[in-house]
């Protein structure tokens, strides 16, 4: 029995990797900074400077007014760094991620729409069921930042 001829060498004829391109699907975060009602409360989840690197890779920082007062950042601080600066509250509890440092009150719960990512320290021993009921009921993801360990 004869060997077929082909043009083809047997390793040409072996299946061959291929690689594709993959296009990657940049999808932007909508921030939402409120100001801290907490009594004494000065810190604020993000300088301006975490703003910028936040804006210059394509995501949207909503500053509530008066929000980095307490840690001595100016509105115009933070508007230079890239952050859309408003006056309305529920503006930017309305936002779809929110960053607090301080547990939002019962209050400000009631502002945040279903669906939100709250990053804040929760203080969870400290809450009452209504206010994880709440959360439930909204479908909110609450990671709290006391439970978040970093190992090296």
């Amino acid at each position: 029995m004869s060997k077929p001829k082909t043009p083809f060498s047997k390793a040409q004829l072996l299946p061959q990797e291929e690689t594709l391109e993959v296009l990657r699907h940049k999808s932007e975060l909508f921030i939402g900074i409120p100001k801290e009602t907490a009594y004494q409360e000065k810190r604020v989840c993000l300088t301006p400077d975490a703003v910028s690197a936040l804006v210059n890779n394509g995501h949207r920082v909503l500053m509530e007014s008066g929000a980095g007062l307490g840690a001595k950042f100016t509105d115009k601080n933070y508007s230079d760094a890239g952050a859309e600066v408003t006056l309305d509250t529920s503006k930017v509890y309305g936002c779809p991620m929110i960053l607090k440092v301080e547990p939002p009150t019962e209050e400000e719960l009631l502002l945040i729409k279903p669906h939100t990512v709250l990053i804040s320290a929760l203080q969870i021993k400290m809450q009452t069921k209504a206010y994880f009921e709440t959360l439930t009921t909204k479908k909110i993801t609450a990671l709290a930042l006391s439970l978040i360990h970093i190992s090296e």
